[in-house]
């Protein structure tokens, strides 16, 4: 446990934090969030402007700073669907988490866990609970992840979605502008390095039998929404069906999202009539394996190779 007493004024506790600690404002963001941080015994929120005398306690902070904690983490096994030099795709099983849930709860399988295991001179982002994680999904969903075995490729796969997000506002800023039609879209999406295809079972309900009379693929479904997550801000969400496959009373779609969104997909078919099948969030509250699978990749690599992934 961490504790200290502030002696100055009016400063941003997360400015404040991130200035005597390496780790950056978001990072004690994400603390805060789990009420692991107190100010004068109480929680705290990221814009709390502390005041002289101020008392600060963190909870368990050399866990935070120190990566032996992983030993703690279970044995796993995760199938490697692409190994190189410098880079790896793996594929997530259902119900296996990206990185554990918390520093103070290391028991389920994660990715993470595995990476550990087998890797563990890889280079890290966020901190070590996120180690070597670029992106992630729900544990739901099975699903390709790419996972940097160097520097070098770290820093190029980081920049490989950081382009793909300024690409994709860029979208969003000519859609605001006029309304696109999918051949303009389309040639929008071309220059994305960086593409994730989706495949699912949905159950079709009435609302959608009456749409499927007049669609046309692909399909863009455009909304500005929020999700059921905590603290999401609104923001325009772009999915694209590009199959559909009907059956009596369900149907397999074939998507690719181009805004990368927190359940994206999820929130998209549930609201146009699509649940996915076993979805316990937005559609049935059962603890079965959800429908919904990450089941193609394609990125260009930093030797100007494209790579295309399927499972």
């Amino acid at each position: 446990m961490e504790k200290f007493i502030y002696q100055w004024n009016w400063e941003r506790i997360d400015i404040f934090l991130a200035k005597n600690f390496a780790y950056s404002r978001n990072f004690f963001h994400h603390i805060m969030k789990r009420w692991w941080i107190l100010v004068n015994w109480k929680t705290t929120k990221k814009s709390y402007k502390l005041k002289n005398n101020d008392q600060i306690k963190i909870e368990n902070l050399e866990r935070y700073l120190d990566s032996s904690f992983l030993w703690e983490l279970p044995f796993i096994n995760i199938p490697i669907i692409l190994e190189k030099k410098d880079y790896l795709v793996l594929n997530k099983p259902k119900w296996v988490l990206s990185h554990p849930n918390s520093i103070w709860d290391l028991s389920a399988p994660s990715v993470v866990a595995f990476l550990y295991q087998k890797y563990k001179d890889l280079p890290s982002i966020w901190n070590f609970i996120r180690a070597w994680l670029i992106h992630r999904l729900d544990k739901e969903t099975d699903w390709l992840i790419i996972v940097a075995k160097t520097e070098k490729w770290l820093k190029y796969f980081k920049e490989l979605f950081e382009k793909k997000s300024q690409l994709v506002e860029k979208i969003i800023e000519e859609m605001n502008k006029k309304k696109l039609s999918n051949v303009e879209i389309e040639k929008l999406e071309e220059k994305i390095l960086l593409k994730k295809f989706y495949k699912t079972n949905v159950n079709i309900t009435e609302k959608w039998k009456q749409f499927l009379k007049n669609i046309k693929l692909p399909h863009y479904i455009i909304q500005t929404v929020k999700p059921k997550v905590p603290h999401y801000i609104e923001k325009m969400w772009i999915t694209k069906i590009i199959n559909i496959k009907n059956k009596t009373n369900s149907c397999n779609l074939i998507l690719q999202i181009i805004t990368w969104r927190t359940h994206q997909i999820r929130y998209h078919l549930s609201k146009n009539w699509l649940p996915i099948i076993w979805d316990k969030l937005y559609w049935n509250k059962e603890n079965i394996l959800m429908q919904l699978t990450a089941y193609k990749l394609e990125f260009i690599d930093v030797k100007w190779e494209k790579i295309e992934l399927e499972i």
